[in-house]
C-alpha cells in the first residue's frame, strides 16, 4: 500500500477528519485554491476525538471546529504522511482530479467546443446549423440541456437528424414521418414531435428555411400545426387522412388526368372533405368557373353560403373549419400557383388575424382580404371580450394590410364573428362569379 492510500484509509476511517476533508474540498473548489478556513458545526463525540488526535488540541468542549487549510497542513507536517501535497491529497481523496469552479466551467467550455467542432467535421454540409447551435441560437436551449444531460445522446441525435436532412424527400413525392424515421433510424417514432429526435429536427428545418430568408425567426416550440406545416416544406407528412380541407366548385389534374372525383363532385355539386392523401395526388387546381376562390373560416358560414346559393354550378368555396391544416395549405398553394386569386374572410379575433397574416405572407400576390376591414369589422361586433392572453398574440401580427384592424380589436377588446356578414359575403360572390 502506498502512502497516499494508507493516509487515505486512515482519513476515511476516522469521523472527524472524513467529515473534515470534505468539507476542506469543497471550499477548495468554491475558492478556486487552497485557502480559508471550514467551520464544522455540530460534532459528535467521535469526531472530536478524531480531531484532538489529529491536530493535538482538546476539541472535547468545543460543539463547533473552525479549521484551515494551513492549521491542517501543519498537523499533516507532523505525521507520516508530511511529505504528502495537499492538492494531491484532494484529488486522491476525491478519486479524480479535482477541479475548482472556474477550471470546471473552462473544460466544460471546451469540451463543448470541440464536441461541436467534431460534429461539424463529421456533417460539414449542415455546419452553420451545427454553428448556430453552439453559439446558443433562437430555439436552442433544449439541446443544450440535453447536453448536459447525457452529451453522448446529443451526438447521436445530431447524427441522426443531419442523415434525415441529407436523405429528404425530393418534390414532388412525398413521405409520411413515421416511414420517413423507419428508413433513417429503424424506429418509426424517432421523429414523434414528443421525441428529442423529433424536436430537434424540427430546429434544423426551421434553420434551413430561416436560412433561406423564408422565415423571419426560429422558435423553440411548435404547436400541431406549425410543426405540419414546417414538416410539408420538405414533403414530409404526419397524418394524411385525418387532416382534409372542406370545399366545392373546385377541380384538379393528377398525373391521370382530371381527377375524377372532383369532376364528379361539382356536377352534383357536392361538398367534399378532401384528405390530404388526396390532395397530395394534385399536380394542379382551379375553380371550376372563373379565376377566384374564396375561403371563409367558419363550417356553419360555409354550409350556409352553398344554401344560398343560387346558380346551377357550385361556387369555388373552401372551408378551413378554423386553422389551417396542411391539406389546406397544399390546396391554397396549387390555387395560387396557378392564374387564381384567394379571397380570405375570417373571424375578427387574434386567432383569425393570424391566420390572414399567413397567408398574406404566404403569397402576399394572390391573397385579397374579403370583407375584412374596421368597417366590416365595426358592423360584426359581438359582445364578446378578448382576453389579455389573446390580445398579446397579436404582437406577432406583421402584415401592414391588417396593422388598422389590429389597432382597432385591441382598442376594442371584443370579438367579431363572419355569421353576421353572410349576406355580404354572399353578394361579393354573385358579383365575382357572374
Amino acid at each position: 500500500m502506498s502512502l497516499m492510500d494508507e493516509l487515505i484509509e486512515y482519513v476515511r476511517s476516522e469521523p472527524g477528519l472524513d467529515r473534515l476533508l470534505r468539507a476542506l474540498l469543497e471550499r477548495y473548489i468554491q475558492l478556486g485554491r487552497i485557502g480559508g478556513s471550514v467551520k464544522l458545526a455540530n460534532l459528535t463525540s467521535e469526531e472530536k476525538e478524531s480531531l484532538s488526535l489529529f491536530f493535538r488540541k482538546d476539541y472535547s468542549r468545543q460543539a463547533s471546529a473552525s479549521i484551515s487549510f494551513a492549521a491542517f497542513e501543519k498537523a499533516l507536517l507532523k505525521t507520516k504522511f508530511a511529505e504528502i501535497d495537499i492538492q494531491a491529497l484532494l484529488n486522491a481523496y476525491a478519486g479524480k482530479k479535482v477541479y475548482t469552479r472556474n477550471e470546471a466551467e473552462e473544460l466544460y467550455q471546451l469540451q463543448k467546443h470541440h464536441f461541436f467542432r467534431e460534429l461539424q467535421q463529421v456533417h460539414p454540409q449542415y455546419g452553420s446549423w451545427i454553428e448556430y447551435v453552439r453559439k446558443k441560437g433562437r430555439g436552442t436551449r433544449a439541446i443544450h440541456q440535453l447536453y448536459d444531460e447525457n452529451p453522448e445522446y446529443l451526438r447521436k441525435l445530431i447524427h441522426i437528424v443531419c442523415d434525415a436532412l441529407s436523405q429528404l424527400p425530393a418534390a414532388p413525392k412525398y413521405e409520411r414521418l413515421p416511414f420517413f424515421a423507419q428508413k433513417i433510424t429503424q424506429n418509426p417514432h424517432a421523429f414523434d414531435m414528443d421525441q428529442h429526435g423529433g424536436r430537434i429536427l424540427l430546429h434544423a428545418l426551421q434553420f434551413l428555411l430561416w436560412e433561406r430568408g423564408e422565415i423571419p425567426y426560429i422558435r423553440g416550440r411548435l404547436n400541431a400545426e406549425e410543426a405540419n406545416d414546417l414538416l410539408q416544406n420538405f414533403q414530409l407528412l404526419r397524418d394524411d387522412l385525418l387532416n382534409f380541407v372542406t370545399f366545392t366548385g373546385l377541380t384538379g389534374e393528377t398525373v391521370s388526368g382530371e381527377h375524377p372525383v372532383l369532376k364528379a363532385a361539382n356536377e352534383v355539386k357536392a361538398v367534399l372533405n378532401f384528405p390530404l392523401r388526396e390532395a397530395a395526388k394534385l399536380r394542379s387546381c382551379r375553380p371550376v368557373k372563373g379565376n377566384a376562390v374564396f375561403i371563409v373560416e367558419n363550417s356553419g358560414v360555409c354550409s350556409e353560403l352553398l344554401d344560398r346559393w343560387p346558380f346551377p354550378s357550385p361556387p369555388p368555396l373552401i372551408s378551413t373549419n378554423g386553422q389551417f391544416k396542411l391539406a389546406s395549405l397544399l390546396l391554397i398553394d396549387l390555387l395560387t400557383a396557378g392564374n387564381t386569386f384567394i379571397y380570405y374572410s375570417g373571424d375578427f379575433d387574434p386567432e383569425g388575424l393570424l391566420m390572414a397574416n399567413r397567408l398574406l405572407n404566404r403569397c402576399p400576390s394572390k391573397i385579397k382580404l374579403w370583407r375584412y376591414s374596421v368597417e366590416d369589422y365595426r358592423s360584426c361586433q359581438a359582445k364578446v371580450d378578448i382576453s389579455k392572453e389573446r390580445l398579446a398574440k397579436l404582437d406577432k401580427l406583421e402584415s401592414n394590410e391588417l396593422l388598422c384592424l389590429k389597432k382597432e380589436i385591441i382598442s376594442s377588446k371584443k370579438a367579431g364573428y363572419q355569421e353576421e356578414l353572410v349576406p355580404l359575403l354572399l353578394k361579393d360572390m354573385k358579383k365575382q362569379l357572374l
